[in-house]
């Protein structure tokens, strides 16, 4: 009678591919798109969370300079700050429904901050979002 050799499968070229595969798409994929215009934000303790989508975005940087855009960053404008109030005015017809998230760079004057603010009270957007950076509870804890 006739012995079955075992079959011996070599798995090395297999593992290759697979880390191959794996070190291509890590280094070609973008998990967050880059800002168009980037600020340094406040930190917080809050947890809430703003929709991705439906989104209206009014960025002030440090240099007191003002950007309107939607979530997806590729329709930025920059506006004038005595034109703020018409600019939030005409985005908010053209999606009523949008949540506005105003960023604000933590080294802006606050006064600049704080007309823009009443620019959306003027615009009858009382319902806002500041977006911050989230601070962990006990890392807030240790710093005081």
């Amino acid at each position: 009678m006739a012995r079955r050799r075992p079959v011996r499968i070599d798995m090395t070229p297999m593992v290759d591919v697979a880390f191959l595969l794996l070190i291509f798409f890590m280094s070609t994929t973008q998990f967050k798109p880059p800002e168009a215009v980037a600020v340094r934000l406040p930190a917080s303790t809050s947890e809430v969370h703003v929709p991705e989508t439906g989104t209206i975005i009014l960025t002030l940087n440090k240099e007191g300079r003002l950007f309107i855009s939607s979530e997806l960053g590729n329709d930025i404008q920059e506006v004038p700050r005595q034109e703020a109030l018409d600019a939030i005015l005409n985005w908010r017809s053209q999606n009523p429904g949008a949540v506005v998230i105003l960023k604000g760079d933590r080294d802006a004057p606050f006064g600049e901050i704080a007309d823009l603010m009443d620019a959306l009270a003027s615009a009858k957007t009382l319902r806002f979002n500041l977006m911050t950076d989230l601070k962990r509870k006990h890392a807030a804890a240790e710093s005081r």
